[in-house]
């Protein structure tokens, strides 16, 4: 990994109305990294993903794409606010895969792959096609091209999303709990695709209650909570030796184990997951 991040996070903050959604957060994503997010619902997990991928606006801080700014510009030793179109450019050098498939029904499977090259980045359309072609090859649905959305399983769905995320040559995915829609048969399909991009060296944020997965998965594994970031460190660090009580308790409820004190049994009763 080079020590230059691909996304640095700094002191960020944002609100909705009078909730505090996200409270300081600072984080470093390097590249070829791959950073797991874990915790309570409320936390704000989706809520960071969001605002990295500009959906949502912050209210303070600063986030960086390979050194530029996100979402603003230095106009007369003042920030101000990007238009537009130069918002949207910086969107297009990250992949954003929802919880929700967000695939367009009237289009094929192909076409929905081959419009976010075409729209995005003005590939024209047979190189767009023929990239597109790899990379459902690559998730696993070479066969599906001329298929419609309505057709496709929950799973198969969204791995159509993660193509076509992956078509605009990414700098960074984001992942957004990509397997809080499916069954619980169709999990595995997805978390598969995912793993296969953390092997070949995809720079990732991953937001997801699937545990197991998070830990397989991560260099790094970030526990929230409050809108804050409560510890930060490798797979086994977060798991076999949690430092907080807030994040021994959390894991409690995955492990099925009681909290080990008096104290971490009442911090699990009053949060809210």
């Amino acid at each position: 990994m080079s020590d230059t991040p691909v996304l640095r996070i700094r002191d960020v903050r944002k609100r909705f109305g009078d909730h505090l959604a996200l409270d300081g957060v600072s984080l470093d994503v390097h590249e070829g990294e791959v950073v797991t997010v874990i915790g309570p619902s409320g936390s704000g997990k989706s809520t960071l993903a969001r605002c990295v991928h500009q959906l949502e606006g912050i209210d303070g801080g600063a986030m960086y794409l390979d050194g530029e700014l996100l979402g603003y510009e230095m106009h007369r030793g003042h920030l101000r606010p990007l238009p537009d179109r130069r918002v949207a450019a910086q969107r297009g050098r990250m992949g954003m895969v929802f919880q929700q498939f967000n695939l367009f029904a009237h289009w094929s499977v192909l076409r929905n792959v081959v419009e976010a090259q075409v729209l995005v980045h003005g590939r024209r359309p047979e190189e767009a096609r023929g990239e597109a072609l790899r990379l459902l090859e690559r998730v696993g649905l070479a066969g599906k091209a001329d298929a419609h959305p309505r057709m496709l399983s929950g799973g198969q769905q969204q791995r159509v999303a993660i193509a076509r995320a992956l078509a605009t040559n990414p700098r960074i995915m984001l992942f957004d709990e990509p397997t809080s829609a499916l069954d619980p048969e169709l999990v595995d399909e997805v978390l598969s695709v995912v793993l296969d991009l953390a092997r070949g060296g995809m720079t990732m944020i991953i937001v997801t209650h699937e545990m197991s997965f998070a830990r397989e998965v991560a260099d790094r594994c970030v526990f929230m909570e409050n809108g804050q970031i409560i510890e930060t460190g490798t797979p086994e660090e977060i798991f076999d030796n949690p430092a907080s009580p807030r994040l021994r308790a959390f894991l409690s409820r995955f492990s099925g184990r009681a909290a080990h004190t008096p104290d971490e049994r009442e911090l699990e009763e009053e949060s809210t997951f």
